[in-house]
Formats: C-alpha cells, sequence, structure tokens
C-alpha cells in the first residue's frame, strides 16, 4: 500500500504539467463549455487521476519493492495520458451537434448576408437563431470580428477548426480571390449536406455490420438445442442400443 502512496505521488508533479490537448485549448482561448463539459470535468469517474491511482495500485498488488513503484509510476503516467487523450463524451455529442447544425447556420448567413449585413453582425444575427454549440461558436466569432480583430486571422483560426473548417477556408478563398462570400458559401452548404448524406448511409451500412454478431449469439441458444442436441441424443441413443 505504501508502494502504492509513493507511486502515485512521484508522478504527481509531473503529471501537473499540461497536456497538449489542454494546451492547444488555452492557445485557442477561453470558449464556453455545455453544461454537459462541466459535468464531465467535474465527474471523478471520468477524471485521469483516477485512471493513474487505480492502474498505480493494481501494479503494485503483482510486483513489490522498487520494480513495483518504478512499474507502478510508469503505469501511472500511461493511463493518466491515456485517459486524458480521450475524447469525452459531451465533447463527442458537442461536436456531433455542431456538424448536425452546421448546413442551416450556413445557409442562414448566407442569408444574411445577401441581406447586406457585415460578416460580424451576419453571424451574431445567426448565432441567436441558431443556439446551442453553433450559436456560442459564431457569437465568439462575431465578438472578435466587432472587437476589430483582423478578418485573415480570425478566418485562420476558424479554417483550423475540424468542424467549423468548411467555413472559416469559406471566407478566406473568398477574401483572396474576390469572388463573392455568399456564392463561395452556397458551395460550402452543398458540400456540407452531401457530406452529412455521406456519412448518414456509411452509418446504417455499418448497422447492419455491428448488429450480425449480437443477433447471431440470440439465435445460437436455439440452433444449439433444436439441431445440435437432438443430433447428438439421436446418435448417442443408437450407440446405445
Amino acid at each position: 500500500m505504501w508502494a502504492s502512496v509513493l507511486a502515485g505521488l512521484s508522478v504527481a508533479v509531473w503529471m501537473r504539467m499540461p497536456s497538449p490537448r489542454r494546451v492547444r485549448r488555452v492557445a485557442a482561448g477561453p470558449r464556453a463549455d455545455g453544461p454537459i463539459d462541466r459535468l464531465r470535468d467535474a465527474d471523478l469517474l471520468t477524471s485521469p487521476w483516477i485512471a493513474a491511482l487505480g492502474a498505480a495500485i493494481a501494479v503494485t498488488q503483482i510486483f513489490s519493492g522498487e520494480l513495483g513503484l518504478v512499474v507502478a509510476a510508469a503505469c501511472a503516467v500511461a493511463a493518466y495520458r491515456w485517459v486524458d487523450g480521450l475524447e469525452s463524451i459531451g465533447a463527442r455529442r458537442r461536436r456531433e451537434q455542431l456538424a448536425r447544425d452546421l448546413p442551416v447556420g450556413v445557409d442562414l448567413l448566407v442569408a444574411a448576408l445577401s441581406a447586406g449585413r457585415p460578416p460580424g453582425q451576419a453571424m451574431a444575427a445567426v448565432a441567436a437563431a441558431v443556439g446551442g454549440p453553433l450559436g456560442t461558436d459564431l457569437a465568439a466569432i462575431a465578438a472578435r470580428l466587432e472587437l476589430g480583430a483582423d478578418p485573415t486571422r480570425v478566418w485562420r483560426d476558424v479554417a483550423d477548426d475540424p468542424v467549423l473548417g468548411p467555413v472559416g477556408r469559406s471566407f478566406r478563398r473568398a477574401s483572396q480571390s474576390g469572388a463573392s462570400v455568399t456564392t463561395v458559401l452556397a458551395r460550402c452548404v452543398e458540400d456540407l449536406r452531401r457530406r452529412r448524406h455521406t456519412e448518414a448511409n456509411r452509418v446504417a451500412r455499418s448497422a447492419g455490420v455491428r448488429t450480425a454478431a449480437p443477433l447471431g449469439l440470440c439465435f445460437l441458444p436455439a440452433f444449439i438445442v433444436v439441431g445440435v442436441v437432438p443430433t447428438v441424443v439421436g446418435a448417442f441413443w443408437h450407440l446405445v442400443l
């Protein structure tokens, strides 16, 4: 038990160093998280610290002495980094909702820009209309534009986003080529809808593959009772006679 405590203390200072994911999050600036994300951050069951402590305790039950301390420290660090690098349920749901709402949001953005509103005001109006994670992100972009941030830098940052990237690249392409931003965004909407349709078809096709094994396991007992058992019993009965 003392080895477990020492293992946890030995890696505590090292693990206080920010992970690459947190460094990217801080570099991206403050971001409003939904209630699911805040709940996940406070949930001890998904904490990498719990994973590290559990790994250290488990290893010290197998190895003892100095070897157990070294192996426990290494396993604790590995468990911490692995759990900390996983995408949380809240983050995945947020990303999926963003991808689901993005085509409608870009459609509204095209309408607002066609009405003559500048990009900052158009994004603020769309953010208020759609709400949710997409509204939060669009409101943050609109705030940067309204505060006088360099549009080129803003669109470059948005283009690096895994979900909003097509929007940022469309604005950047329009500003560099001189093309109408509404025309470029309209093509972006078509690409987003086509991508969503392709993804939905892929999920539908993979559902049949994923359910084949569970259905086979469900029918396996009935197959054994109805098909295999009578054959084995009949053969055994004939051998006895």
